[in-house]
Protein backbone atom coordinates (compact mmCIF):
# COMPACT_ATOMS: atom_id res chain seq x y z
CA UNK A 1 0.00 0.00 0.00
CA UNK A 2 2.84 2.39 0.81
CA UNK A 3 4.33 1.81 -2.65
CA UNK A 4 0.96 2.78 -4.17
CA UNK A 5 0.85 5.98 -2.10
CA UNK A 6 4.31 7.04 -3.22
CA UNK A 7 3.60 6.20 -6.88
CA UNK A 8 0.34 8.15 -6.80
CA UNK A 9 1.96 11.18 -5.21
CA UNK A 10 4.88 11.02 -7.65
CA UNK A 11 2.54 11.04 -10.64
CA UNK A 12 0.52 13.87 -9.11
CA UNK A 13 3.70 15.91 -8.60
CA UNK A 14 4.62 15.45 -12.28
CA UNK A 15 1.20 16.76 -13.29
CA UNK A 16 1.58 19.66 -10.83
CA UNK A 17 4.94 20.67 -12.30
CA UNK A 18 3.68 20.33 -15.88
CA UNK A 19 0.68 22.51 -15.06
CA UNK A 20 2.96 25.45 -14.30
CA UNK A 21 4.04 25.59 -17.95
CA UNK A 22 0.61 27.04 -18.79
CA UNK A 23 0.96 30.05 -16.51
CA UNK A 24 4.59 31.15 -16.60
CA UNK A 25 4.16 34.38 -18.57
CA UNK A 26 1.14 36.26 -17.30
CA UNK A 27 1.39 39.90 -18.36
CA UNK A 28 -0.77 42.96 -17.88
CA UNK A 29 -1.41 45.84 -20.26
CA UNK A 30 1.89 47.74 -20.58
CA UNK A 31 2.14 51.38 -19.57
CA UNK A 32 3.07 54.02 -22.14
CA UNK A 33 4.54 57.44 -21.42
CA UNK A 34 2.98 59.21 -24.40
CA UNK A 35 -0.81 59.26 -24.88
CA UNK A 36 -2.08 57.84 -28.14
CA UNK A 37 -3.67 60.13 -30.74
CA UNK A 38 -5.49 57.20 -32.34
CA UNK A 39 -9.25 57.56 -32.70
CA UNK A 40 -10.79 54.61 -30.86
CA UNK A 41 -14.49 53.85 -31.29
CA UNK A 42 -15.96 51.82 -28.42
CA UNK A 43 -18.70 49.38 -29.45
CA UNK A 44 -20.81 47.80 -26.70
CA UNK A 45 -23.38 45.10 -27.57
CA UNK A 46 -26.16 45.32 -24.99
CA UNK A 47 -29.24 43.21 -24.37
CA UNK A 48 -31.06 44.05 -21.13
CA UNK A 49 -27.96 45.65 -19.63
CA UNK A 50 -29.29 48.77 -17.90
CA UNK A 51 -27.57 47.91 -14.61
CA UNK A 52 -24.20 47.13 -16.15
CA UNK A 53 -24.23 50.15 -18.47
CA UNK A 54 -24.85 52.41 -15.49
CA UNK A 55 -21.38 51.36 -14.27
CA UNK A 56 -19.49 51.00 -17.54
CA UNK A 57 -20.45 54.19 -19.40
CA UNK A 58 -19.47 56.68 -16.66
CA UNK A 59 -16.14 54.89 -16.33
CA UNK A 60 -15.51 55.56 -20.04
CA UNK A 61 -16.60 59.19 -20.18
CA UNK A 62 -14.72 60.11 -16.99
CA UNK A 63 -11.37 59.02 -18.42
CA UNK A 64 -8.63 61.64 -18.77
CA UNK A 65 -8.38 60.49 -22.40
CA UNK A 66 -11.93 59.43 -23.30
CA UNK A 67 -12.61 57.41 -26.47
CA UNK A 68 -13.40 59.03 -29.81
CA UNK A 69 -17.00 57.77 -29.51
CA UNK A 70 -19.03 55.26 -27.52
CA UNK A 71 -21.63 53.25 -29.43
CA UNK A 72 -24.17 51.11 -27.59
CA UNK A 73 -26.00 48.61 -29.79
CA UNK A 74 -29.37 47.97 -28.19
CA UNK A 75 -29.99 44.31 -29.03
CA UNK A 76 -33.79 44.11 -28.72
CA UNK A 77 -33.71 44.94 -24.99
CA UNK A 78 -36.84 44.80 -22.84
CA UNK A 79 -35.51 47.07 -20.08
CA UNK A 80 -34.22 50.67 -19.99
CA UNK A 81 -30.92 49.94 -21.78
CA UNK A 82 -31.56 52.68 -24.35
CA UNK A 83 -32.49 55.34 -21.80
CA UNK A 84 -29.48 54.60 -19.58
CA UNK A 85 -27.10 54.72 -22.55
CA UNK A 86 -28.48 57.99 -23.92
CA UNK A 87 -28.46 59.64 -20.52
CA UNK A 88 -24.79 58.75 -20.09
CA UNK A 89 -23.93 60.35 -23.44
CA UNK A 90 -23.46 57.30 -25.64
CA UNK A 91 -24.62 56.98 -29.23
CA UNK A 92 -27.38 54.37 -29.29
CA UNK A 93 -28.03 52.13 -32.26
CA UNK A 94 -31.29 50.20 -32.07
CA UNK A 95 -30.30 46.82 -33.41
CA UNK A 96 -32.26 45.23 -36.21
CA UNK A 97 -34.04 41.90 -35.61
CA UNK A 98 -31.69 38.93 -35.51
CA UNK A 99 -31.25 37.56 -39.06
CA UNK A 100 -31.40 33.86 -39.76
CA UNK A 101 -27.98 32.28 -39.34
CA UNK A 102 -26.64 34.81 -36.81
CA UNK A 103 -26.13 34.72 -33.05
CA UNK A 104 -26.95 37.80 -31.04
CA UNK A 105 -23.56 39.12 -29.99
CA UNK A 106 -21.82 38.87 -33.40
CA UNK A 107 -24.84 40.58 -35.01
CA UNK A 108 -24.79 43.43 -32.49
CA UNK A 109 -21.02 43.88 -32.86
CA UNK A 110 -21.29 43.92 -36.65
CA UNK A 111 -23.96 46.65 -36.57
CA UNK A 112 -21.92 48.77 -34.19
CA UNK A 113 -18.76 48.41 -36.26
CA UNK A 114 -20.60 49.50 -39.40
CA UNK A 115 -21.36 52.94 -37.94
CA UNK A 116 -18.07 53.40 -36.04
CA UNK A 117 -15.87 56.19 -37.41
CA UNK A 118 -12.63 55.55 -35.52
CA UNK A 119 -9.43 54.10 -36.91
CA UNK A 120 -9.59 51.37 -34.25
CA UNK A 121 -12.59 49.61 -32.71
CA UNK A 122 -12.69 48.54 -29.07
CA UNK A 123 -15.37 45.92 -28.49
CA UNK A 124 -16.43 45.85 -24.84
CA UNK A 125 -18.81 43.58 -22.96
CA UNK A 126 -21.30 45.58 -20.94
CA UNK A 127 -20.37 43.92 -17.63
CA UNK A 128 -16.91 45.52 -17.71
CA UNK A 129 -15.74 48.72 -16.00
CA UNK A 130 -12.75 50.81 -17.10
CA UNK A 131 -10.21 51.71 -14.42
CA UNK A 132 -8.93 55.33 -14.23
CA UNK A 133 -6.30 55.67 -16.96
CA UNK A 134 -7.35 52.36 -18.47
CA UNK A 135 -8.59 53.80 -21.73
CA UNK A 136 -5.27 55.55 -22.30
CA UNK A 137 -3.38 52.30 -21.75
CA UNK A 138 -5.63 50.39 -24.14
CA UNK A 139 -5.50 53.07 -26.83
CA UNK A 140 -1.70 53.04 -26.65
CA UNK A 141 -1.73 49.40 -27.76
CA UNK A 142 -2.62 50.69 -31.22
CA UNK A 143 1.06 51.59 -31.65
CA UNK A 144 1.46 47.92 -32.58
CA UNK A 145 -0.46 48.26 -35.83
CA UNK A 146 0.05 44.69 -37.02
CA UNK A 147 -1.68 43.06 -34.04
CA UNK A 148 -5.12 42.71 -32.56
CA UNK A 149 -5.16 43.10 -28.78
CA UNK A 150 -7.46 41.45 -26.27
CA UNK A 151 -7.72 41.73 -22.50
CA UNK A 152 -9.24 39.45 -19.90
CA UNK A 153 -10.82 41.81 -17.35
CA UNK A 154 -9.96 41.29 -13.71
CA UNK A 155 -12.94 39.49 -12.20
CA UNK A 156 -14.28 41.24 -9.11
CA UNK A 157 -16.63 39.00 -7.17
CA UNK A 158 -18.94 40.09 -4.39
CA UNK A 159 -21.34 37.32 -3.38
CA UNK A 160 -20.51 33.83 -2.17
CA UNK A 161 -21.85 32.03 -5.25
CA UNK A 162 -19.58 34.11 -7.50
CA UNK A 163 -16.56 32.35 -5.98
CA UNK A 164 -17.63 29.30 -8.00
CA UNK A 165 -16.48 31.08 -11.18
CA UNK A 166 -12.85 30.68 -10.12
CA UNK A 167 -11.87 27.63 -12.13
CA UNK A 168 -13.87 28.77 -15.15
CA UNK A 169 -11.90 32.01 -15.16
CA UNK A 170 -8.59 30.20 -14.78
CA UNK A 171 -9.32 27.76 -17.60
CA UNK A 172 -10.47 30.67 -19.79
CA UNK A 173 -7.12 32.42 -19.19
CA UNK A 174 -5.07 29.35 -19.95
CA UNK A 175 -7.18 28.33 -22.92
CA UNK A 176 -5.97 31.34 -24.91
CA UNK A 177 -2.56 29.66 -25.16
CA UNK A 178 -0.99 33.09 -24.63
CA UNK A 179 0.66 32.72 -21.23
CA UNK A 180 2.62 29.49 -21.64
CA UNK A 181 6.41 29.21 -21.43
CA UNK A 182 6.49 30.07 -25.15
CA UNK A 183 4.88 33.45 -24.49
CA UNK A 184 3.91 35.38 -27.62
CA UNK A 185 5.75 32.85 -29.79
CA UNK A 186 3.10 30.19 -29.14
CA UNK A 187 0.92 29.00 -31.99
CA UNK A 188 -2.85 29.51 -32.20
CA UNK A 189 -3.13 32.27 -29.61
CA UNK A 190 -6.80 33.14 -29.09
CA UNK A 191 -8.66 36.33 -28.23
CA UNK A 192 -10.69 37.26 -25.17
CA UNK A 193 -14.21 38.23 -26.15
CA UNK A 194 -14.82 40.75 -23.35
CA UNK A 195 -12.27 43.36 -24.48
CA UNK A 196 -10.88 43.39 -28.01
CA UNK A 197 -9.05 46.23 -29.78
CA UNK A 198 -8.74 45.86 -33.55
CA UNK A 199 -7.90 48.25 -36.36
CA UNK A 200 -10.55 49.03 -38.94
CA UNK A 201 -8.18 47.75 -41.61
CA UNK A 202 -7.81 44.32 -40.07
CA UNK A 203 -11.47 44.08 -39.08
CA UNK A 204 -12.63 44.70 -42.63
CA UNK A 205 -9.94 42.41 -44.07
CA UNK A 206 -11.45 39.33 -42.37
CA UNK A 207 -15.05 40.32 -43.02
CA UNK A 208 -15.78 41.55 -39.50
CA UNK A 209 -18.16 39.55 -37.36
CA UNK A 210 -19.92 38.23 -40.44
CA UNK A 211 -17.16 35.62 -40.64
CA UNK A 212 -18.13 34.31 -37.17
CA UNK A 213 -21.86 35.03 -37.28
CA UNK A 214 -22.92 31.58 -36.06
CA UNK A 215 -20.36 31.04 -33.30
CA UNK A 216 -21.07 31.05 -29.55
CA UNK A 217 -17.47 32.04 -28.78
CA UNK A 218 -16.90 34.31 -31.73
CA UNK A 219 -13.53 35.44 -30.34
CA UNK A 220 -11.95 31.99 -30.80
CA UNK A 221 -12.94 31.79 -34.43
CA UNK A 222 -12.12 35.41 -35.19
CA UNK A 223 -8.58 34.85 -33.93
CA UNK A 224 -8.15 32.08 -36.49
CA UNK A 225 -9.34 34.23 -39.37
CA UNK A 226 -6.96 36.98 -38.27
CA UNK A 227 -4.04 34.57 -37.94
CA UNK A 228 -4.71 33.29 -41.48
CA UNK A 229 -4.57 36.93 -42.64
CA UNK A 230 -1.16 37.34 -40.99
CA UNK A 231 -2.37 39.38 -38.00
CA UNK A 232 -0.84 38.63 -34.59
CA UNK A 233 -3.11 38.08 -31.60
CA UNK A 234 -1.91 39.47 -28.28
CA UNK A 235 -3.48 38.84 -24.88
CA UNK A 236 -3.16 40.66 -21.56
CA UNK A 237 -4.54 40.48 -18.04
CA UNK A 238 -6.81 43.36 -17.10
CA UNK A 239 -5.87 44.03 -13.48
CA UNK A 240 -5.33 47.78 -13.10
CA UNK A 241 -6.84 48.47 -16.52
CA UNK A 242 -10.35 47.03 -16.71
CA UNK A 243 -12.46 44.76 -14.51
CA UNK A 244 -15.73 42.88 -14.81
CA UNK A 245 -18.53 41.65 -12.58
CA UNK A 246 -20.12 38.48 -13.92
CA UNK A 247 -23.30 36.75 -12.81
CA UNK A 248 -24.09 38.69 -9.61
CA UNK A 249 -27.79 37.83 -9.78
CA UNK A 250 -27.65 34.24 -8.62
CA UNK A 251 -26.35 30.72 -9.11
CA UNK A 252 -28.73 29.94 -11.99
CA UNK A 253 -27.36 32.88 -13.97
CA UNK A 254 -23.80 31.69 -13.32
CA UNK A 255 -24.60 28.14 -14.43
CA UNK A 256 -26.33 29.28 -17.62
CA UNK A 257 -23.62 31.82 -18.41
CA UNK A 258 -20.73 29.38 -18.21
CA UNK A 259 -22.68 26.49 -19.76
CA UNK A 260 -23.49 28.30 -23.00
CA UNK A 261 -19.94 28.43 -24.23
CA UNK A 262 -17.58 26.26 -22.26
CA UNK A 263 -17.88 23.04 -24.25
CA UNK A 264 -17.53 25.05 -27.47
CA UNK A 265 -14.44 26.63 -25.94
CA UNK A 266 -12.94 23.20 -25.26
CA UNK A 267 -13.62 22.19 -28.86
CA UNK A 268 -11.71 25.19 -30.16
CA UNK A 269 -8.83 25.34 -27.70
CA UNK A 270 -5.47 24.41 -29.27
CA UNK A 271 -4.56 20.82 -28.51
CA UNK A 272 -1.34 21.80 -26.75
CA UNK A 273 -3.22 24.19 -24.45
CA UNK A 274 -5.93 21.61 -23.82
CA UNK A 275 -3.28 19.07 -22.86
CA UNK A 276 -1.61 21.54 -20.49
CA UNK A 277 -4.92 22.42 -18.84
CA UNK A 278 -5.71 18.70 -18.49
CA UNK A 279 -2.39 18.10 -16.77
CA UNK A 280 -2.97 21.02 -14.42
CA UNK A 281 -6.48 19.92 -13.47
CA UNK A 282 -5.37 16.29 -13.16
CA UNK A 283 -2.68 17.33 -10.70
CA UNK A 284 -5.24 19.21 -8.61
CA UNK A 285 -7.67 16.29 -8.75
CA UNK A 286 -4.93 13.98 -7.55
CA UNK A 287 -4.17 16.42 -4.74
CA UNK A 288 -7.83 16.26 -3.77
CA UNK A 289 -7.82 12.47 -3.83
CA UNK A 290 -4.52 12.32 -1.95
CA UNK A 291 -6.14 14.15 0.94
CA UNK A 292 -8.29 11.08 1.56
CA UNK A 293 -5.08 9.09 2.07
CA UNK A 294 -4.52 10.86 5.37
CA UNK A 295 -6.99 8.46 6.96
CA UNK A 296 -4.86 5.48 5.90
CA UNK A 297 -1.33 6.87 5.72
CA UNK A 298 1.08 7.40 8.56
CA UNK A 299 4.53 8.74 9.19
CA UNK A 300 6.42 10.10 6.20
CA UNK A 301 3.61 9.26 3.76
CA UNK A 302 1.15 11.36 5.75
CA UNK A 303 3.54 14.30 5.68
CA UNK A 304 4.01 13.82 1.92
CA UNK A 305 0.24 13.81 1.36
CA UNK A 306 -0.16 17.01 3.36
CA UNK A 307 2.76 18.61 1.54
CA UNK A 308 1.35 17.75 -1.87
CA UNK A 309 -2.04 19.19 -0.97
CA UNK A 310 -0.29 22.37 0.18
CA UNK A 311 1.50 22.60 -3.18
CA UNK A 312 -1.89 22.34 -4.91
CA UNK A 313 -3.25 25.14 -2.70
CA UNK A 314 -0.25 27.35 -3.59
CA UNK A 315 -0.73 26.72 -7.32
CA UNK A 316 -4.47 27.40 -7.09
CA UNK A 317 -3.93 30.58 -5.09
CA UNK A 318 -1.44 31.85 -7.68
CA UNK A 319 -3.90 31.26 -10.51
CA UNK A 320 -6.88 32.73 -8.65
CA UNK A 321 -4.90 35.86 -7.76
CA UNK A 322 -4.27 36.62 -11.43
CA UNK A 323 -7.85 35.89 -12.51
CA UNK A 324 -9.70 37.99 -9.91
CA UNK A 325 -10.22 38.84 -6.27
CA UNK A 326 -11.19 35.30 -5.37
CA UNK A 327 -10.95 34.45 -1.69
CA UNK A 328 -7.86 32.59 -0.40
CA UNK A 329 -10.33 30.32 1.38
CA UNK A 330 -11.49 29.20 -2.07
CA UNK A 331 -7.91 28.13 -2.82
CA UNK A 332 -7.59 26.27 0.46
CA UNK A 333 -10.89 24.54 -0.24
CA UNK A 334 -10.21 24.22 -3.97
CA UNK A 335 -11.85 20.74 -4.23
CA UNK A 336 -15.27 22.44 -3.87
CA UNK A 337 -14.74 24.78 -6.82
CA UNK A 338 -13.02 22.09 -8.86
CA UNK A 339 -15.88 19.60 -8.37
CA UNK A 340 -18.40 22.29 -9.33
CA UNK A 341 -16.41 23.07 -12.48
CA UNK A 342 -16.13 19.41 -13.45
CA UNK A 343 -19.81 18.72 -12.87
CA UNK A 344 -20.94 21.73 -14.89
CA UNK A 345 -18.53 20.96 -17.71
CA UNK A 346 -19.65 17.35 -18.09
CA UNK A 347 -23.30 18.38 -17.74
CA UNK A 348 -22.82 20.78 -20.64
CA UNK A 349 -20.99 18.06 -22.58
CA UNK A 350 -23.95 15.70 -22.18
CA UNK A 351 -26.35 18.45 -23.20
CA UNK A 352 -24.33 19.08 -26.34
CA UNK A 353 -24.30 15.38 -27.17
CA UNK A 354 -28.08 15.24 -26.82
CA UNK A 355 -28.60 18.37 -28.93
CA UNK A 356 -29.86 20.48 -26.04
CA UNK A 357 -29.73 24.26 -25.70
CA UNK A 358 -29.09 26.81 -22.96
CA UNK A 359 -31.42 29.76 -22.47
CA UNK A 360 -29.53 33.03 -22.19
CA UNK A 361 -31.30 36.40 -22.04
CA UNK A 362 -34.42 35.07 -23.65
CA UNK A 363 -32.67 33.26 -26.48
CA UNK A 364 -31.80 29.61 -26.87
CA UNK A 365 -28.15 28.96 -27.64
CA UNK A 366 -27.16 25.59 -29.02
Amino acid sequence: MEVFFWSFLGLGFIFWVTGWSMALRFRGVPKHDCPSLTKVSVVIPARDEEGNLARLLPSLFEQDSPPHEVIVVNDQSSDCTTDVAKEAGATVINGKPLPRGWFGKPWACQQGAEVATGDWILFLDSDTVMEPGGMEKIAALSADEESVHSICPYHRVGKAHEQLSSFFNVVMLLGMNAFTWKGEEADQIGLFGQVMLISRKHYDAVGGHKSVKREVLENFHLSRHLAEAGVRCRCYLGKGTIWMRMFPDGLNELIAGWSKGFVSGADNTPKSALAGISFLLSGLIMGMIALTFLFQASGLVAWAVGGFYLLCVIQTLYLFRHAGNFSPIGAILFPIGLCFYQRLFFRALCRKRDGGTVEWKGRHVS
